[in-house]
């Protein structure tokens, strides 16, 4: 797999170049391509408000394939605007590292309260693989499982299985009742328009694993998490540092390296991030508070 950093282009970045030489390069919109491993690379491009240049970087792209070599890229924050230029392109958008990481996404909601202690809500119809791996791995770490889903039938062979192994576990499509006391909800593969035929706690706390951004839900007042960004070891740093990538996103940086310098498990938590942004340490306290209260109350 190869993988391609695509960033701006700014004068400092290219070694000796004079005036007159930057100026030639954003008239006929060069590309510089530097190589920085041995299936990485990063495309520096000039002028990122002009089609030409990223008619030109997709060319590029597509002569990096060959029959043996894929391609995957990564888009700094500049240039994401401009990401429906890359529609045919895989584009890591650090989506499998969220999923991935929903562990550590309730440790640092919870702040303390054990997740052992937990009721925890998941919304699934898609009877696939990596759902099925992410209940049963969550599942002994919580109080009870409940499972939301329109295929009840399916995930049965879940509650069987689960059940075996002394764990609490219910599955249910009720609209009124499911979720009405859910104080942390898994979305898996749940639309907006599904999720709104479904009462759900005010306060609850929505970890959302799709691409759709959850905004009109009837009597919701609490918080929806669509994304996460990491703490990376030094190494990770220090290969961000050295070739110019501070503009990127951490969890896609990570998400796009090589193996050999990757955790084995992914790194913790840094930032939380909802509809509006970043998702504050005060959102937080109160998301916690609220854990206390509606512990108290049942």
């Amino acid at each position: 797999m190869v993988t391609i950093y695509i960033k701006e282009l700014t004068k400092d970045e290219i070694q000796s170049i004079n005036n007159i030489k930057w100026k030639i390069i954003k008239k006929l919109n060069i590309i510089q391509t530097k190589q920085i491993g041995k299936s990485q690379k990063i495309y520096l491009i000039p002028n990122l408000n002009k089609t030409s240049v990223y008619k030109k970087v997709i060319k590029k792209i597509e002569k990096e394939k060959t029959k043996t070599e894929k391609v995957q890229i990564v888009l700094s924050n500049s240039i994401k605007k401009y990401q429906q230029y890359f529609k045919k392109c895989k584009i890591i958008d650090g989506k499998s590292i969220f999923f991935n990481s929903v562990e550590k996404i309730l440790e640092k909601v919870l702040q303390g309260n054990l997740l052992l202690l937990q009721d925890l809500y998941i919304l699934a119809n898609n009877f696939q693989e990596k759902n099925i791996n992410l209940i049963r791995n969550l599942a002994p770490k919580v109080r009870t499982v409940n499972i939301v889903t329109k295929e009840i039938e399916k995930y049965k062979i879940i509650e069987e299985m689960l059940q075996e192994s002394g764990v609490p576990i219910v599955i249910t499509n009720n609209k009124k009742k499911s979720l009405k006391k859910s104080k942390i909800i898994i979305n898996l593969d749940f639309s907006q328009e599904e999720l709104s035929e479904y009462i759900i706690f005010r306060n609850a706390v929505i970890i959302n694993l799709t691409q759709e951004k959850l905004t009109k839900l009837k009597g919701f007042c609490g918080i929806t998490i669509r994304d996460i960004d990491l703490n990376l070891n030094n190494e990770q740093i220090e290969f961000i540092k050295q070739n110019y990538l501070e503009n990127f996103r951490q969890i896609e940086i990570y998400e796009s390296l090589p193996a050999l310098i990757r955790t084995i498990d992914n790194p913790e938590v840094s930032k939380l991030y909802g509809n509006n942004g970043e998702i504050s340490n005060k959102e937080l306290e109160n998301i916690k508070a609220n854990f206390c209260e509606f512990s108290v109350k049942n």
